[in-house]
């Protein structure tokens, strides 16, 4: 492994007070005849005022203020920033690879700072894919630059990020932090992961 690519909430950042603005605005898309069904992950629609427009429904003032909070409740996970930095000594290329919508893209890249090299993000003008569409991860590769058998994804989603890694020919690692026995293939703690990589072990560099 050369690289290791890292989803986003669940994993590196956690939304503490979280809102789901985007849940109670495409419900009433389903409800307005005529209305589109965007997805707010896939569209590079930079707030939730302009995404309510395409979708074709009233805006209510109530969204932006719990998008608000929700951003405002962002975290880095208490292990994040140390496992990037201890990677990054060891020579690996560190990725976000995220399904997100635009809103939230600035300020995960503001508490992540220069901790990652490169990010895939769904949002992307140059991507528009979700994981674990096979479009996604063949975007990731082309943004680490490297062949998808170097690259390590970790995620909090089996379906997102780990059986979409693997399907893309990645090696993929599944945190489930409420495991008391992981299984192989999942790790409790991101801590897990240089050790999955043969850092933090006697005789290791």
């Amino acid at each position: 492994m050369r690289a290791v690519a890292f989803d986003c909430f669940g994993t590196l950042l956690r939304i503490t007070e979280p809102t789901n603005p985007w849940r109670p605005l495409l419900a009433e898309a389903r409800r307005q005849p005529g209305a589109r069904m965007l997805d707010p992950r896939r569209e590079p629609i930079l707030t939730i005022e302009e995404f309510a427009a395409a979708c074709g429904v009233p805006f209510r003032p109530k969204w932006r203020d719990d998008l608000d909070r929700e951003i405002a409740s962002i975290a880095v996970m208490p292990d994040a920033l140390p496992v990037l930095s201890s990677l990054r000594a060891a020579g690996f290329r560190l990725a976000l690879a995220s399904n997100l919508a635009t809103a939230y893209v600035e300020p995960a890249l503001a508490l992540l700072g220069d901790s990652i090299d490169t990010d895939c993000l769904s949002c992307d003008p140059e991507i528009l894919a979700v994981k674990p569409e096979p479009a996604f991860f063949s975007a990731l590769q082309r943004k680490i630059v490297l062949p998808a058998a170097e690259i390590l994804m970790v995620g909090d989603s089996l379906a997102s990020d780990v059986e979409g890694a693997k399907a893309a020919s990645m090696a993929a690692l599944h945190l489930v932090s409420g495991e008391t026995s992981p299984r192989p293939g999942q790790i409790r703690h991101l801590a897990d992961v240089p050790q999955f990589l043969g850092l933090n072990q006697p005789g290791s560099s």
